[in-house]
């Protein structure tokens, strides 16, 4: 009961920050007022703004910078075929980082996950699903990018998992990009279901199959967007 109260709580921040960020409430550049007084406003915890803030920040709408605070990032809509045109080598490599760690966080986590993280990647999964059949395409993005982190963070190496949470903080504008390409949106669910059961079941070698199966489909699909200027695939 108190995860998913949890879960309501940051996620409805989430929407609460992104909505003045959207009006220019806090205009990009700008740094948001310190926690104390976000938690105040916002009346939460401060476990819960900044579980918000990670999740904002983790689809390019802000910046955590360690020592200084929390900053709005520009805001830039391009047309999706160009963007991927012109970030092609890049995405090509922030997937191949992720598919080099993440499937083995997913095995790791696999051997050893707690009901309690279960839980939290089967509400993750859920929330994403519902996001997705309202067509809150920020929803979706902000839950593709929790369960993601969820894994790193309950895998059992800090190290690695620290390494892809900044991995995953540079990849706000990817993650958002390529969830809007067609289809993506349902296959991302499906694949996240997927991967959850192979956890749920203890299945190391299965949740690390399908964890890198996802990551490389999508690295390939995006590549072939990129790849045809005419038309859709």
């Amino acid at each position: 009961m108190g995860g998913v109260d949890t879960e309501q709580v940051w996620s409805a921040t989430v929407d609460r920050l992104r909505a003045r960020i959207d009006s220019g409430d806090l205009p990009p550049g700008s740094r948001l007022p310190a926690e104390r007084v976000l938690c105040e406003e916002l009346g939460i915890s401060r476990g819960s703004l900044r579980q918000a803030l990670r999740v904002l920040d983790s689809i390019g709408y802000v910046q955590i910078r360690a020592g200084s605070g929390t900053y709005v990032r520009e805001q830039r809509e391009q047309p999706l075929r160009t963007w991927f045109t012109e970030h092609d080598q890049l995405v090509e490599k922030l997937f191949d980082l992720r598919a080099t760690v993440e499937p083995t966080l997913a095995e790791r986590l696999a051997r050893q996950a707690s009901p309690k993280t279960v839980s939290r990647l089967e509400d993750n999964v859920a929330e994403m699903a519902q996001a997705a059949a309202d067509g809150d395409m920020l929803h979706v993005i902000a839950a593709d990018a929790e369960f993601h982190r969820v894994i790193a963070q309950n895998a059992g190496n800090d190290d690695v998992a620290g390494l892809l949470r900044s991995v995953l903080a540079l990849v706000g504008e990817e993650r958002r990009a390529a969830l809007r390409l067609p289809g993506q949106i349902r296959k991302a669910v499906d694949d996240h279901r997927a991967i959850l059961d192979a956890i749920r079941r203890s299945d190391p070698a299965a949740a690390r199959e399908l964890t890198l199966k996802h990551l490389l489909d999508a690295k390939s699909y995006a590549h072939d967007f990129a790849a045809h200027p005419e038309g859709s695939t």
